[in-house]
């Protein structure tokens, strides 16, 4: 890893990626903790009937932390839904794990038992964990979102032997030693040391694998400036009416974030500032133990040419005192057409700005009504309008 390569991409980093990748693995832990697994039921982990089951937030609730989308659902040992073959929404098994579905799931939990007990110790049987029956991508991300700390959320066995090589790692080793080695060099170097798992990841991949991770989430400036009229009502209804719920989703989606951060000991430290406007933002929370996140929620609408929020004097100054700048982050919520919020984008006040496009919707004027007074006695302002 070259020094030059590594300043490059911190530089251009988008850190929304990384809390995204956070977020969805804290919502994952809070869901099915380690130790509720013992106790997960068939619909509990297949796909196709309740959700989110454990299945479901694996393969796409947690995609920004690693993707394993692409093969069938029988990746998973056992799933409920139809094949191309056959339209019958039914339980569906790999024929190695049993007869039936009843003998196949018991066989699919015993394994995943075994793998995050095998994930959990501090010198990991890497043969034991490669020897498991449960397929190789599934048995990746899951040990990843699990134990960030020991096993790289990179899951494919060819990008891992790719990346080994470039490493110079050993050849044939199991896949899950290379996430693990993986991991050895991101904390031996001084840089990669302070980022988490997923930036590192996305470094491997944009550096090395020459893919983007997750796909882009690009914010630019609309093409076309235009001078809107503003609805001042609307934005007082927009603002009253959903302000509150983009607030409550925003603060629950930052308390996963910490928590698959690793730092769910601070959740109980975030500060709620919302009715105390001249702090300028609306939640102080953390984006490692000793360094202040303050959020500000802002909910985003769609308009012809892009989407826009609405944002305050002492909002923007606060973004930019020396105090706040570097730690001041707006968190978009995104809504369906029934006015719930599905999306949330965390991003850097400062790497906003320059590729966003500002206008001015309103003024504070201010005056003293004495200047008034005097000029009308002094003659300067005429007694009465003219005719």
């Amino acid at each position: 890893m070259s020094v030059k390569d590594l300043a490059k991409f911190d530089a251009e980093y988008d850190t929304s990626h990384e809390d995204s990748a956070l977020q969805t693995r804290g919502q994952f832990i809070a869901r099915f903790p380690l130790d509720s697994l013992d106790k997960i039921t068939l619909d509990e982990y297949v796909v196709g009937h309740h959700q989110p089951s454990f299945c479901n937030l694996v393969e796409s609730g947690t995609k920004a932390w690693a993707n394993i989308q692409g093969a069938t659902s029988f990746k998973f040992g056992i799933y409920f839904g139809r094949t191309k073959s056959d339209a019958t929404r039914k339980y569906r098994f790999v024929q190695k794990f049993g007869a039936n579905e009843k003998d196949a799931f018991a066989a699919v939990k015993a394994a995943l038992l075994d793998l995050v007990k095998l994930g959990a110790a501090d010198a990991p049987d890497f043969a034991a964990i490669d020897a498991n029956p449960l397929s190789q991508m599934l048995k990746a991300k899951i040990l990843s979102l699990y134990y960030p700390e020991r096993f790289l959320a990179m899951c494919s066995s060819e990008h891992l032997q790719m990346i080994a090589e470039i490493m110079g790692f050993p050849e044939d080793l199991p896949s899950s030693q290379y996430q693990n080695l993986l991991l050895n060099t991101k904390h031996d170097d001084p840089t990669t040391r302070k980022w988490s798992e997923p930036k590192f990841m996305a470094y491997l991949y944009k550096v090395y694998v020459r893919a983007e991770l997750g796909g882009e989430r690009s914010i630019t400036k609309p093409k076309i400036r235009k001078h809107r009229r503003v609805d001042f009502e609307e934005m007082q209804k927009q603002k009253s009416e959903i302000g509150r719920i983009a607030e409550d989703y925003a603060l629950n989606w930052e308390k996963n974030r910490l928590a698959g951060a690793r730092l769910a000991h601070l959740v109980d430290k975030i500060e709620d500032r919302r009715e105390r406007p001249g702090y300028g933002h609306d939640f102080l929370s953390y984006s490692a133990e000793d360094e202040h996140r303050y959020i500000e929620v802002k909910c985003v609408a769609k308009v012809s040419d892009g989407h826009r929020f609405f944002l305050s004097d002492n909002e923007h100054q606060t973004s930019l005192s020396r105090e706040h700048k570097d730690g001041y982050y707006f968190y978009l919520v995104f809504f369906d057409g029934s006015r719930n919020p599905v999306e949330l984008v965390a991003i850097f006040a400062d790497k906003l700005y320059p590729k966003a496009e500002m206008l001015p919707s309103s003024y504070e004027v201010r005056f003293d009504r004495k200047d008034f007074e005097k000029a009308r006695k002094a003659k300067v302002l005429p007694e009465k309008p003219e005719e």
